[in-house]
């Protein structure tokens, strides 16, 4: 266990989530809003706190309401927050955040009208104490400054830099890191075509330091201290759920690694599965517990025109009716309407294909197999209840 300090912004997020992005001018109705403790130090540290870290904060905060729920929820994440530094006039930073529940990508507006961190603040802090210090490339009015008290304070211990964007005289400061870590925002803003142009221009300018770039869905590059370049694919996952956060959970993933001796490769690779992890979870909570992968109820090859198949759902009241209507599988929920029963309760479900019906076995009653319209029996134009699936690309059928 480390003591880390992360050195950055603590923003209020406001997240919506919707089906699909919105085109121009489009009216489009969200699923789910709620609100929550963001900012790229404070997702940082939090993943660090669940890592079994000692994460401390180094932010700006406002007098507002929604300073003090940004306060309460970091105290929540276990993130120290002694070393906040309060300003009475402006606003708490928000994040306005569009998550796209089709992808699983977000995309994310900003508004800040806040002071940023004073260096005079940063040297009252005993930043000796700590055993690696964290810091946002923003704020470079100042930041230059604080990392070079902090390494007069340090001994050996690390000083890694996040360079998300493009700001004045970030070069400068590059070379003060022990640790670089670029997005691929920053490379093409600066006009670099991927990582490989980055590191090999980043490697001139600060020769002495470990470098990552990361770069989405195609994964990382890094090279250690005038070594060559190398490559780690991102890790697959079965299903993306969410991306915000998951270049802070590879952060902070990373960091977690090289405090155990791990080589950077080493430590390239363990963020990555990390930051997957990640992706298959909705938010940061939690994010150690093992994803469930959730299981198919059947493949389409064993579905047919003529015969029903009923399989278990553990997540559903009752089992689910499967078969196969014209090039389309319907799925109904294995309960007739008239009493409440299975349609297999007294033996099994009978399927005409000429007709495309289904027949419950306890009362006649004829369903008709397109829509689960009840065409004849003791509940006549009640219908079957659907079930909502999705099926892959190997044809496995899974709840929706």
């Amino acid at each position: 266990m480390a003591k880390i300090l992360g050195v950055g912004n603590a923003v209020l997020d406001l997240i919506l989530t919707v089906p699909c992005y919105p085109k121009e001018d489009e009216e489009l109705r969200i699923i789910n809003k709620n609100y929550r403790s963001g900012g790229n130090v404070n997702n940082f540290l939090y993943v660090l706190s669940q890592l079994g870290h000692k994460s401390s904060i180094v932010t700006t905060i406002a007098n507002d309401s929604s300073a003090k729920q940004i306060m309460a929820e970091l105290d929540t994440r276990n993130i120290n927050t002694s070393n906040v530094q309060r300003f009475i006039q402006g606003q708490t930073p928000t994040s306005y955040i569009m998550l796209s529940e089709e992808t699983g990508s977000r995309t994310i507006t900003h508004f800040r009208d806040l002071p940023e961190l004073s260096f005079e603040h940063f040297a009252k802090i005993a930043v000796e104490e700590y055993d690696w210090i964290h810091f946002e490339a923003r704020n470079t009015k100042n930041l230059q400054g604080m990392i070079n008290i902090a390494k007069t304070f340090l001994t050996a211990q690390p000083i890694s830099l996040e360079v998300e964007k493009n700001r004045a005289e970030i070069e400068e400061i590059i070379p003060l890191a022990s640790l670089v870590i670029f997005s691929h925002h920053y490379a093409k803003q600066t006009g670099y075509k991927n990582a490989v142009e980055l590191l090999k221009k980043m490697r001139s300018i600060a020769p002495q330091s470990k470098l990552v770039c990361t770069w989405g869905v195609q994964g990382a590059w890094y090279c250690e201290a005038n070594e060559e370049i190398k490559h780690q694919p991102t890790e697959k996952t079965p299903n993306t759920i969410d991306t915000l956060g998951a270049g802070d959970t590879f952060n902070a993933g990373l960091i977690n690694a090289l405090i155990q001796k791990k080589t950077l490769a080493e430590a390239i690779a363990s963020a990555s599965k990390l930051a997957a992890l990640k992706c298959q979870k909705t938010g940061l909570d939690n994010l150690l517990t093992k994803v469930i992968e959730k299981q198919p109820l059947a493949n389409t090859e064993q579905l047919t025109n003529s015969k029903a198949t009923i399989v278990p759902c553990s997540d559903l009241s009752h089992s689910v009716i499967l078969i196969k209507y014209d090039t389309e599988i319907k799925a109904y929920l294995n309960n007739c309407p008239h009493q409440d029963v299975p349609l297999n309760e007294a033996y099994k479900i009978d399927v005409n294909p000429f007709e495309k019906t289904l027949k419950c076995s306890v009362h006649d009653a004829f369903f008709k197999i397109d829509d689960g319209n009840c065409i004849e029996g003791p509940c006549i134009n009640e219908e079957l209840k659907t079930v909502a699936i999705d099926i892959d690309d190997d044809g496995n059928i899974f709840l929706a």
